[in-house]
């Protein structure tokens, strides 16, 4: 039987892929991991990419992603707050 570490090394990148399609991959396989975590990342996905442009980085773009992510995850605790806390 496999831990939650050793099941998170399983997803590799396939460098015969877009960029694109590996993003989608990757997703879906998050969402079997994590699901909830999936779609707070699938829904703010755009933005998370949209920080790196050619090359540069974009800290207002990172911090307005972080912001979101932030955001989501305090909406994902009110929803349930039985898992405030618990590990």
């Amino acid at each position: 039987m496999k831990n939650q570490h050793e099941q998170l090394t399983i997803f590799r990148f396939d460098e015969t892929n877009s960029f694109a399609d590996n993003c989608e991959a990757f997703l879906t396989w998050i969402e079997a991991v994590d699901p909830e975590m999936a779609s707070i990342l699938r829904d703010n996905w755009a933005a998370l990419v949209a920080i790196v442009n050619e090359g540069s980085r974009d800290s207002k773009a990172r911090g307005e992603f972080n912001a979101a992510i932030a955001t989501a995850l305090d909406a994902l605790v009110a929803k349930d707050p039985q898992k405030d806390g618990a590990l």
